[in-house]
């Protein structure tokens, strides 16, 4: 009994924390006067969960150290830490806003029905639902696609699991082939929507690349990784699921219109935030959850009594977010770190060293442009951001007195590295959101589920490299 306690205590503890800091971010993000309560709030949910630490935080914990105590002896140092610890509070708030959406979802019974639905779909349906269905999704919701998908994939697939061996070994199956589809589909997003952070840094970052050429580029590309993603995929499963070809039972109607409603009171709001306050639509997906949790909560228990009602959301809203806390916190620890790693790195560096030996080296063209994908999706591996990788990068290449390659094509492969990451790494963020919701360790999804697929695609990005600059 006591134990029960103690672990009810700290997740109200955790969960409380976490609230404070995605609210406080919020506020800040819309101009409020927030910062130093989410600097805060991500200070004491360290604090707060470091008897929960595994060898992955405590591993980035003592880098952070490390270059916590060298950016402190520089000139500017304290300003350049603060500044980095409002990137790991943003990434830590942004993660834990986008993870609470998933709980909804695996609460709402139209999630199992389509789930159950998608489930029993013939193995090439099934694919390429996922896959276009996870990228078209990601373009206007980023990581709330994911959120939404996530848990309509497993319950689905878990509730059709059956009682032998066989029927439990191919749920495991499906349950890996469909979410392999999603993460595929979706991360490719990034090289051409308009609508997703990669887009935004990097015309940041490579000022004279033309939107033109690398949105063309990017869709591209986009269609040839989800077809060889469905090449790799029939390969993988040509015995496993060979006969999988059944007749999906009847279309849940009602719960697609519901479902429906749902994502387009998550998209629509988020477009007119967006517009309305001139912030970005991540930013204003982080304002729009949690007023349509709240809302999704209270239509679900309305009895006809509006207090009641609120009351009984209220109760349920804080279960939830009770009983989801230590693993969120866990995510949202994890990205926050990797993002102060990345930051407080690029302070420190010496930049202008590194691009004066870069250019002495004098590789080829596609050499440079097929190393950066590489460097990326490497950095991923220990849990530096993809975001911040390619800030660093970019900021190396763009000091190069000579361009040391077309503009559109290192556009095009900072973008291409960013996907990959994605798909390969297990410190990236789909990745962790995806293992978050599914209890499924990252490393699976990455390297054991999509390593075979991440090699093939980056075999094909060397082959365009050498390519477009023969020309």
């Amino acid at each position: 009994m006591e134990n029960s306690v103690k672990t009810t205590l700290t997740a109200r503890v955790l969960a409380a924390c976490l609230v404070v800091l995605a609210f406080a971010e919020i506020v800040f993000q819309f101009g409020g006067d927030a910062q130093a309560v989410a600097r805060f709030a991500f200070i004491f949910l360290c604090i707060s969960m470091v008897l929960h630490f595994k060898l992955r935080e405590w591993v980035l914990f003592g880098f952070a150290g490390i270059i916590t105590f060298i950016l402190l002896q520089k000139q500017n140092g304290q300003t350049d830490f603060l500044n980095a610890l409002d990137k790991a509070a943003f990434f830590a708030g942004f993660i834990y806003v986008v993870t609470v959406l998933k709980e909804a979802a695996q609460r709402s019974p139209s999630v199992v029905q389509l789930g159950e639905y998608l489930a029993q779909q013939p193995s090439g349906r099934r694919y390429y639902a996922m896959a276009f269905g996870g990228h078209v999704s990601g373009i206007l919701l980023n990581f709330g696609a994911i959120s939404l998908l996530s848990p309509l994939i497993q319950r689905g697939v878990r509730a059709k699991a059956g009682a032998t061996d066989a029927q439990r070994k191919r749920a495991k199956n499906l349950e890996q082939q469909q979410i392999s589809a999603l993460i595929r589909g979706f991360t490719w997003m990034v090289l051409w929507s308009p609508t997703s952070l990669a887009q935004v840094v990097l015309f940041t970052t490579i000022p004279d690349a033309d939107f033109r050429v690398t949105i063309p580029m990017g869709i591209a590309a986009t269609v040839l990784m989800i077809f060889l993603g469905r090449a790799e995929d029939r390969t993988r499963w040509r015995t496993k699921l060979r006969n999988d070809e059944i007749l999906p039972p009847a279309f849940p109607a009602r719960a697609a219109k519901r479902f429906s409603l749902i994502c387009i009171a998550i998209i629509l709001p988020t477009i007119i935030v967006s517009n309305l306050a001139d912030v970005s639509l991540v930013i204003a997906l982080m304002l729009v959850i949690p007023i349509l949790i709240a809302l999704w909560f209270f239509e679900q228990c309305f009895d006809g009594n509006a207090i009641r009602s609120a009351k009984t959301a209220q109760r349920n809203i804080t279960h939830m977010l009770c009983a989801s806390a230590l693993g969120s916190g866990h995510n949202a620890i994890t990205l926050g770190i990797a993002g102060f790693i990345g930051v407080s790195a690029s302070k420190i560096a010496p930049v202008a060293a590194m691009s004066q030996t870069l250019e002495a080296l004098n590789m080829p063209e596609w050499l440079l442009l097929a190393s950066l994908p590489l460097i990326i999706t490497l950095c991923g591996q220990i849990a530096l951001s993809p975001i911040l990788t390619v800030v660093f990068l970019g900021s190396v290449l763009t000091q190069f007195e000579t361009a040391p390659a077309d503009p559109n094509l290192l556009f095009f492969a900072l973008g291409f590295g960013w996907a990959l990451s994605m798909v390969a790494s297990p410190n990236a963020s789909a990745s962790l959101l995806i293992s978050g919701i599914t209890n499924i360790p990252s490393t699976t999804i990455t390297w054991r589920w999509n390593g075979i697929y991440g090699i093939l695609c980056y075999g094909v990005f060397i082959a365009a490299m050498i390519l477009l600059t023969a020309f």
